[in-house]
């Protein structure tokens, strides 16, 4: 094939798409009808974490309490806590300040009991019948406006119940001692307004002078730490 030949094939190629390309042109003129631009969905508006929330929680906790009996005895209470909570977030760019006071029904106890000399059978127990906390929370906020991590810190109250039996003597006091309370959580957005949590919560109550006292025995003194995992549900107003 000739050079000539080819470079007419180019030509009549390029006539071609001339053409074609002024028809379309001239049609897109007469109709005022062109190409629209591409379009994009909107972004998702990011859901902000600010606002007043409340909900409800239920969980399990394990206690380990020691006390100065002679009988140097550690027992370890457990049981379900359930309850309810309210709080306030304030969101500065991924940044979650926020404040929560909650309330709780516990069913964590234990009771235990020993042979001691001289004295005979020793029985002691341990109930934490209910606490709340009111803490203090850091959190950020990931991009997506739906997940934020946390820490608290805070103070706990309630009451905690130990009592004691020997030589026939029973001898119980309920004890309202502040408490450490610190803690880490994950708070997943479910719906536009509802949220759900996973938190871990340690309490400490330090040592609490009971007074307890107790022929032979005397005075015994105890501290309750409780480790409490909980799953909650948050509606954001």
């Amino acid at each position: 094939m000739s050079h000539n030949v080819i470079k007419a094939g180019v030509a009549a190629l390029a006539l071609f798409a001339f053409t074609s390309f002024a028809s379309t042109s001239a049609a897109q003129a007469q109709t005022g009808v062109y190409p629209s631009k591409r379009s994009y969905a909107a972004p998702a508006v990011k859901r902000n974490w600010t606002g007043l929330y409340a909900g409800f929680n239920v969980g399990y906790g394990l206690a380990g309490v020691s006390d100065s009996a002679p009988v140097a005895v550690t027992s370890m209470m457990y049981g379900y806590v359930a309850g309810a909570q309210i709080g306030y977030n304030y969101q500065i760019e991924s940044i979650v300040l926020g404040v929560e006071a909650d309330i709780q029904a516990s069913g964590m106890s234990q009771s235990y009991s020993r042979t001691v000399p001289i004295v005979g059978n020793f029985e002691a127990g341990h109930k934490i019948p209910y606490f709340g906390t009111l803490r203090a929370r850091f959190g950020y906020a990931f991009d997506c406006g739906c997940v934020m991590a946390y820490g608290t810190i805070g103070v706990a109250y309630g009451a905690y119940e130990p009592y004691a039996t020997a030589l026939g003597v029973t001898v119980s006091k309920t004890y309202t001692n502040p408490a450490l309370a610190v803690g880490a959580g994950v708070e997943w957005r479910v719906a536009q307004q509802w949220t759900a949590k996973l938190e871990g919560l340690y309490l400490d109550t330090g040592n609490v002078g009971s007074n307890i006292t107790l022929p032979v025995l005397g005075t015994i003194e105890a501290r309750a730490r409780a480790s409490i995992m909980r799953l909650g549900v948050n509606y954001q107003f």
